[in-house]
């Protein structure tokens, strides 16, 4: 959901999904290092990666199976988001990057 609210406030658009990501078997791909994770989610809407404004954010994660924005990472804002729950469990820690990125903005911050 923040996600959503936070492309939301920056002017994006949602729409609902015809088929909802649900389950621990969905494919998003990072855009940046090309690589496809299984990740699991709960959702009936998405952002429209279209209506983002380029000066504002780009997409950074898309969804293998219907190219769904799925993450994003913001330009004026020091901010990233994704649809997917990087922390599920058990299985694969593949996305715990998301949370390193995290604490070294954070650290950046701090001085």
């Amino acid at each position: 959901l923040g996600h959503q609210l936070l492309a939301l406030s920056q002017g994006c658009r949602t729409e609902k999904l015809k088929y909802g990501h649900r389950g621990a078997n969905q494919p998003v791909i990072d855009l940046n290092s090309h690589r496809t994770y299984v990740t699991s989610q709960n959702h009936g809407y998405a952002v429209v990666g279209e209506s983002l404004d380029p000066e504002i954010g780009t997409v950074s994660h898309i969804n293998a199976n219907d190219k769904t924005c799925e993450g994003i990472r913001y330009h004026k804002i020091n901010a990233f988001t994704v649809q997917f729950h990087p922390e599920a469990h058990g299985g694969p820690l593949d996305t715990a990057y998301l949370f390193d990125e995290f604490v070294a903005v954070m650290e950046k911050e701090k001085k």
